[in-house]
């Protein structure tokens, strides 16, 4: 028998404990991590849009809506997709997109930051025409996965986002850096240097000190894994979140961004390498990073870095009935 309810903040541990065990009993497809979990949470209205199903073992599923045409859903390996629960998961992720007006999700058809950027700056309005689209994700070797949701009539979309993972036993080069430059953790006293790198990094960012601070608050959350590329005078050219998984043994980027003026210049890789070194240090064994397939830029910064990609995590979209 299963229940289901929608998520409080009692539900946190319960939820990163499924994640994680998740996680490391199907390394190959693994849909959220505790960073995830940290790093979305904030602001996400969770009460309305994150929901938990529970059975005599504990959270057997979730489903976790992003307004205004997403959601993720993942259930545990034992129950499978074959379930009804899946049944009942998926008529909840329905339900809830048709709650808001019809809308298209345009980044499935974006093939590079340029079209990302155009997007960004002139915005279509939604119109009555796009119908009420809703997307999820599945890695394309997740043959049962897959044919769960072919079976409902989602189908794939040109977006993906590679799955890259660095062995962190691979020797990790050691920190080059010019005169007056150096990688550091965030302080308590840096917070609003911290955000204002972030919004500078991502073209109209509204990512806020409130967000951060509840980020911070996080029991996942370890200030030395904020890493900042300092240029002086108040100023962080580059950034990047580690965590560290212990029930896995993978570290995650969450997330990585450079400040434009400061693109192109090495800076980028030398705090990714710095969270390399520091998930090292605190006994993780692999690294592991993500982006949008059409982000090209990142893709070549990960590569460069010694990330290699392991797999591919297709967007399936279905158009629901009004």
């Amino acid at each position: 028998m299963t229940t289901s309810r929608p998520f409080t903040r009692g539900d946190l541990a319960q939820l990163n404990a499924f994640v994680a065990t998740q996680a490391a009993r199907v390394p190959q497809h693994v849909y959220l991590m505790t960073s995830d979990v940290a790093w979305r949470l904030p602001g996400s209205g969770p009460k309305q849009n994150l929901r938990l199903w529970h059975d005599e073992r504990g959270v057997a599923g979730f489903v976790w809506f992003e307004p205004t045409t997403g959601f993720e859903f993942e259930v545990r390996d034992d129950v499978g997709y074959a379930s009804p629960l899946v049944v009942e998961m998926l008529d909840w992720a329905e339900a809830r997109r048709r709650e808001f007006p019809p809308a298209y999700p345009r980044f499935v058809d974006l093939e590079s930051m340029q079209q990302w950027t155009a997007e960004i700056e002139h915005p279509r309005a939604p119109t009555q025409a796009d119908g009420f689209c809703l997307t999820t994700l599945a890695f394309e070797t997740d043959a049962v996965r897959v044919e769960c949701l072919v079976a409902r009539g989602y189908r794939p979309t040109r977006h993906f986002s590679p799955d890259y993972r660095r062995d962190l036993a691979v020797p990790i080069p050691g920190p080059r850096l010019p005169a007056g430059i150096r990688l550091r953790h965030v302080g308590e006293a840096d917070l609003d240097a911290r955000v204002a790198c972030h919004r500078a990094a991502w073209l109209k960012s509204t990512w806020s000190l409130e967000r951060y601070a509840e980020i911070r608050r996080g029991s996942c959350y370890d200030p030395e894994l904020d890493i900042v590329l300092d240029v002086g005078s108040g100023t962080f050219a580059s950034y990047c979140i580690c965590w560290a998984d212990r029930t896995t043994g993978v570290g995650s980027y969450e997330p990585v961004g450079t400040r434009p003026e400061w693109r192109g210049r090495g800076v980028g890789r030398e705090v990714i390498y710095e969270g390399l070194r520091r998930l090292r240090d605190k006994g993780m064994h692999t690294a592991r990073v993500g982006t949008a397939g059409f982000n090209a830029p990142a893709q070549a910064l990960y590569e460069a870095c010694g990330f290699e990609r392991v797999g591919t995590c297709r967007t399936y979209m279905k158009v629901l009935d009004a």
